[in-house]
C-alpha cells in the first residue's frame, strides 16, 4: 500500500468518523415537543451514521435544499408582513435572518453541484465530505428559521391606548387664573408720629 493510499484511506476514515459524531450529536439533541421538521431530521440522522449510496445523499440533499429555499421564502413573507406593518424592530431583526438564510441557501446549493460532480468523477472522500457539509448547511439554516420566529416587534412594548384623568382637589381656590385683578389706586397710609416721653 502506498503513501497516497493510505492518505486517501485516512481522510475517509475521518470523514465517516465526522459523519457518525454528528449524527449521534443530533440523535442525542432530541426533545420532547420538536416539530415535525426536526423529528425528520432526528430520524434521517441515526441513517448518516451508515454510508448512504451516492444516488442517497444526492435525493437528501436535493430534499435539504428544497426545504432550506421553502424556510427562505417563509422568512420572506414575515419580512414583506412586518414592512406592511411599519415594524422597524421586526424588520430588523427578519431582515438580519433572511440575509444569513439566502447566504446559506446560496453555498448549500454550490454543494449539491460539488456534490454531484464528486459522484460523476467518483472522488469517494470528497462527496463524503460536501454531504457533511450540507447536512451541517441545513441544520444552520433549520436554526436560522426558528429564530427568525421569535424576532419581537414593537407591539411587545405597546402599552395600548392610554386615558387621563384629572383630579382637582375641592379645596383650592376657584378662581380663574387667567384673569388678573384689578389693582386699587395706591393710598399713602398716616401713620402719626411717635409720642414724646414727658410731654
Amino acid at each position: 500500500m502506498n503513501k497516497k493510499t493510505q492518505i486517501r484511506l485516512f481522510t475517509v476514515a475521518l470523514l465517516c468518523g465526522m459523519v457518525g459524531g454528528y449524527a449521534m450529536g443530533q440523535e442525542s439533541s432530541y426533545r420532547p415537543g420538536q416539530s415535525s421538521e426536526e423529528r425528520e431530521e432526528a430520524s434521517f440522522s441515526v441513517q448518516r451514521a451508515s454510508h448512504l449510496k451516492p444516488e442517497e445523499q444526492v435525493a437528501e440533499s436535493q430534499r435539504l435544499l428544497a426545504r432550506a429555499q421553502a424556510l427562505a421564502q417563509r422568512i420572506q413573507s414575515m419580512l414583506d408582513q412586518a414592512r406592511r406593518e411599519s415594524d422597524i424592530m421586526r424588520v430588523t431583526c427578519l431582515d438580519d435572518k433572511l440575509t444569513q438564510v439566502n447566504a446559506h441557501v446560496r453555498s448549500l446549493n454550490d454543494r449539491v453541484r460539488a456534490l454531484e460532480e464528486a459522484i460523476r468523477i467518483g472522488d469517494e472522500a470528497r462527496r463524503n465530505h460536501e454531504f457533511t457539509v450540507i447536512v451541517v448547511l441545513s441544520q444552520n439554516i433549520s436554526t436560522l428559521h426558528r429564530a427568525s420566529n421569535d424576532c419581537i416587534g414593537v407591539e411587545l412594548f405597546d402599552t395600548g391606548s392610554t386615558r387621563v384623568v384629572t383630579i382637582v382637589d375641592p379645596t383650592v381656590p376657584q378662581t380663574d387664573p387667567g384673569v388678573i385683578p384689578l389693582i386699587p389706586p395706591d393710598v399713602v397710609p398716616y401713620i402719626p408720629p411717635p409720642a414724646s416721653p414727658g410731654f
